[in-house]
């Protein structure tokens, strides 16, 4: 297991985490990509166990039924998904940790949102959904 760490856009919230195999996924449903501006946003899942808060108070939105996102109540960064495939789960976005954190995107989900005017040009699996084989704790 290594040890990474990121924080928010002003450093009020700083975190670390443990994970050996960093792979994420480009989200492009309505809620990430609302809460990111962009046209999607790229999610390193794991245990809750293995996220850590160094510094920082996080403001929680419930986004969904079951999902919640968590916010630095300073500058109003996206530090958190939590319970969105499991109930111990939360999802770090990738552009928050340090920039020589090795992250390995894996697949686009969700792509049956995907705004208009962005194109998927490489050749990773797309799924309409949660991919096969993950149970989501909510209904797409």
């Amino acid at each position: 297991m290594s040890r990474h760490r990121g924080s928010c856009l002003c450093g009020s919230i700083q975190f670390e985490f443990e994970r050996g195999y960093l792979s994420a996924v480009n989200c492009y449903c309505s809620l990430c990509r609302r809460a990111h501006g962009g046209a999607y946003s790229t999610h390193i899942a794991m245990r809750s166990e293995q996220f850590r808060l160094i510094k920082g108070k996080l403001k929680v939105f419930s986004a969904s039924t079951e999902g919640r996102r968590a916010f630095c109540e300073d500058c109003g960064s996206h530090v958190l998904v939590h319970g969105q495939i499991a109930d111990d789960s939360v999802a770090v976005p990738a552009g928050l940790c340090e920039k020589d954190t090795p992250v390995e995107v894996t697949a686009h989900i969700f792509v049956r949102d995907k705004v208009a005017w962005y194109r998927i040009e490489d050749g990773l699996p797309q799924y309409d959904g949660w991919p096969p084989g993950v149970v989501a704790t909510h209904v797409d």
